[in-house]
């Protein structure tokens, strides 16, 4: 072996010998988002980005209690009180699971601290079967009668089978709950696209080029067969031989001009059937498009929703 290739192959193997010394484990990689995490909330005080690591970390262990915690107190911090809560109950369940009492005590703490605060919608739909989202995320039936939410906008969106979805923006303060109605009185309206359409369009004009062809073909063979018959009866030229070539020549012309068009115009006119019943035909794109009130604590209008 040369002394090149050796030097290769060491350096290869350092190389591969120190990324597998150096890689983490998940476990390692969520320890590391959660010291992060933790800094940026006691120290730096941006909880938003703390919420970005904390979550990153669960992600990666999700039985992670002390995460959950944290989790819970970063969203506190935002004024995300369901979200909060959400996660403060979440620990609360994994303590007392793990026989971690000091995490349970600390999790029931900040749940009765912030209950009050967590405000909630009351959704009431008809038909019972529609499907309820809200801000994208489907809202199961037995929990229509209280809905957790963070303080402020939240976009309720409601869809049935053969009805334009209603959609509702609903503007809910901290402490306070709100009753949201959902009826279905407008029948969906299927918004299609045509993405042949074009090519339909560039079909019949080709064809038409085609069929113009093909008249200029016959027109002009036919006058140009008046003239062939003339040539052959001209008095003014006497001589037969010269009769036979000016025939001749007009038989030429229509060889080169007439029968060119015809194969032009066939061409054409198969082409455009081609373009025309292989193009796309129309996509229905989405099952309608809902008008719907937009309903906030200082103002009143309207929401368009759907795929346009």
């Amino acid at each position: 072996m040369s002394i090149r290739g050796a030097l290769l192959i060491g350096v290869v193997g350092t190389w591969a010998f120190t990324a597998i010394a150096s890689a983490e484990t998940p476990q390692q990689q969520a320890d590391k988002l959660f010291a992060e995490g933790r800094e940026l909330l006691t120290v730096k005080k941006d909880a938003k980005a703390a919420c970005e690591k904390f979550e990153a970390a669960i992600s990666l262990d999700a039985t992670a209690t002390g995460t959950m915690l944290n989790l819970g107190l970063c969203y506190e911090t935002l004024g995300k009180y369901a979200s909060s809560i959400a996660w403060f109950r979440k620990a609360q369940a994994a303590a007392s699971e793990a026989h971690l009492d000091e995490y349970e005590s600390a999790a029931k703490d900040h749940t009765r601290i912030i209950a009050a605060k967590v405000p909630s919608l009351q959704i009431t739909v008809s038909p019972a079967e529609a499907e309820v989202r809200i801000d994208g995320k489907k809202i199961a039936t037995t929990d229509y009668g209280r809905v957790e939410v963070d303080p402020g906008a939240h976009e309720v969106v409601g869809t049935t089978t053969g009805k334009k979805k209603v959609v509702q923006t609903v503007d809910v303060p901290e402490g306070t709950s709100k009753p949201v109605t959902i009826t279905f009185t407008e029948n969906a309206v299927p918004v299609f696209v045509d993405r042949g359409k074009g090519r339909r369009r560039g079909a019949l004009i080709l064809g038409g080029i085609g069929v113009a062809a093909l008249a200029f073909s016959g027109i002009y063979s036919y006058v140009q067969l008046g003239n062939w018959k003339d040539a052959g009866n001209d008095s003014s030229v006497t001589s037969k031989t010269q009769r036979d070539q000016n025939q001749d020549d007009i038989a030429t012309q229509v060889q080169y001009v007439g029968t060119g068009a015809f194969i032009l115009g066939c061409a054409a006119v198969v082409g455009a059937g081609v373009l025309y019943f292989t193009a796309p035909d129309k996509e229905q794109i989405s099952d309608g498009t809902a008008f719907a009130p937009m309903i906030t604590h200082d103002s009143f209008g309207l929401a368009a929703s759907g795929r346009f």
